[in-house]
């Protein structure tokens, strides 16, 4: 990524351009916070019927240039472009994900996320979860309780995986994974079957996430939730398009969107609706 890049990205971000002292961990928590603050988790295209491109210039370019928000794939390989690009090392990994299922049985290794070494430690780096991304690295360690601007975080290790927690309530597992690298092919596989495939659910339901200091902000189909940090909550349907729009530009800061696309995503939400109210 040359500078001019770079300066684009922290002006996306709304982070200052670091200084040359700026130890590593102290540089990567801000912008693991700032990026998913600022870089909507969104699933439009597979929820339209296309499949994003994995090419780090179309990336660049939808979530930079064109201040729109991607998945997993999009989001973390331009957060380890940048990484990259400020000096550090980073591995990409697929996880197996639990969340959302009843008991993370069968589920495919199509999660994608990050680790890096700083002084000796390894981190997981994950900008791209949707509902849970982390606000923070977590330290690659078991058993411990680790604390981030949102939730608390724990790492349990079975046999030769380790399992993300969260604390809600209870503990709640993420997605399980191995220190195994996986190549940029690998990915590019997951994608296509994540856009594609009968079962996905990323083809089925539109997923649009936000998280900033106070809550997280998540659109499921039509309903939008808000979940702030003290534990409140609070829930309402999107009805029509006028509502639709407003949820987007409001709390996903997706003010670019075209007019056609929006009527793309507001006709597949009401065929959505329609299927659903017929199958019940």
């Amino acid at each position: 990524m040359e500078n001019q890049e770079l300066d684009l990205y922290f002006k996306r971000i709304e982070a200052e351009k670091p200084e040359e002292n700026t130890g590593k961990l102290e540089l990567l928590k801000r912008l693991h916070q700032l990026h998913p603050k600022n870089i909507t988790f969104e699933n439009i295209e597979t929820f339209t019927g296309e499949t994003p491109s994995l090419q780090i210039n179309a990336v660049f370019n939808k979530l930079v240039q064109l201040k729109r928000g991607g998945y997993c794939y999009e989001q973390n390989l331009l957060f380890k472009d940048v990484l990259e690009s400020l000096g550090f090392t980073v591995k990409m990994h697929l996880a197996r994900v639990f969340w959302g299922s009843k008991d993370g049985t069968g589920t495919a290794r199509s999660h994608m996320m990050l680790t890096t070494d700083i002084d000796g430690m390894t981190y997981l780096v994950d900008v791209g979860f949707g509902s849970m991304t982390l606000t923070s690295p977590i330290v690659l360690k078991t058993d411990t309780e680790q604390e981030t601007p949102n939730e608390l975080f724990r790492l349990v290790n079975t046999e030769d995986f380790y399992t993300l927690e969260v604390m809600k309530n209870e503990w709640l597992p993420i997605y399980k994974f191995s220190r195994e690298e996986v190549e940029f092919s690998d990915l590019q596989m997951a994608n296509w079957y994540i856009a594609t495939g009968p079962e996905s659910i990323f083809n089925k339901f539109l997923m649009v996430t936000r998280v900033d200091e106070e809550a997280r902000y998540a659109l499921f189909n039509s309903t939008f939730n808000i979940r702030w940090n003290d534990g409140r909550k609070e829930s309402s349907e999107i009805k029509d398009m006028d509502q639709l729009v407003f949820t987007l530009k409001t709390y996903f800061n997706l003010h670019h969107l075209s007019d056609e696309l929006l009527e793309k995503i507001y006709g597949k939400l009401r065929e959505v609706q329609t299927h659903f109210s017929v199958t019940q």
